[in-house]
């Protein structure tokens, strides 16, 4: 499991780069628009880089307990109770991510068969840009995957709660 962790954090680290490519082609543009210029479908490097930040978060955000949840409840709940309940949380998570990674794969797939290519200036593959999509769903169902099986075993499930034993659950 330490290797899946290193495979979340280094997507973290792409999902970070991708709002800094974000920055910079804003800025670019600014600066090119001074001087009656601009970059070629930047707008479409932008949303892509957008989409790609957010699905390439998801298994870091998930690991480091960085997504919401209701606590308020779970707080009110015995501890027994609040871990059944997060294992059937966490089970739910992995059906429909492993079906939304599924169908989102699925749609990749078909860009590449049939070759679809964006419509901005610069004609790009779009399974390309996609693909950061497919990446991230698919390591964001790992993710609960392997949250489930820490929750079956009493281990942490979140970074930063190691120290925490089966009792810290």
């Amino acid at each position: 499991m330490p290797f899946s962790r290193l495979v979340f954090r280094v997507c973290g680290w792409l999902a970070g780069a991708a709002l800094f490519m974000i920055a910079a082609l804003i800025l670019a543009q600014i600066a090119l628009r001074l001087v009656g210029r601009q970059i070629p479908s930047a707008d479409d490097f932008a949303a892509w880089s957008l989409s790609a930040s957010i699905f390439l978060a998801l298994p870091m955000a998930l690991t480091h307990g960085d997504h919401i949840q209701v606590t308020s409840l779970r707080q009110l709940l015995p501890p027994r109770i609040d871990r059944a309940a997060d294992l059937v949380a966490s089970a739910l998570a992995l059906g429909i991510m492993g079906w939304g990674a599924w169908t989102i794969i699925g749609y990749v797939m078909e860009s590449y068969t049939y070759g679809d290519v964006s419509q901005g200036i610069v004609a790009t593959p779009l399974w390309i840009p996609q693909s950061a999509m497919a990446i991230g769903a698919t390591l964001f169902a790992l993710a609960f995957a392997e949250r489930l099986v820490r929750l079956f075993l009493g281990l942490p499930v979140e970074v930063g709660h190691e120290a925490d034993g089966p009792e810290g659950l």
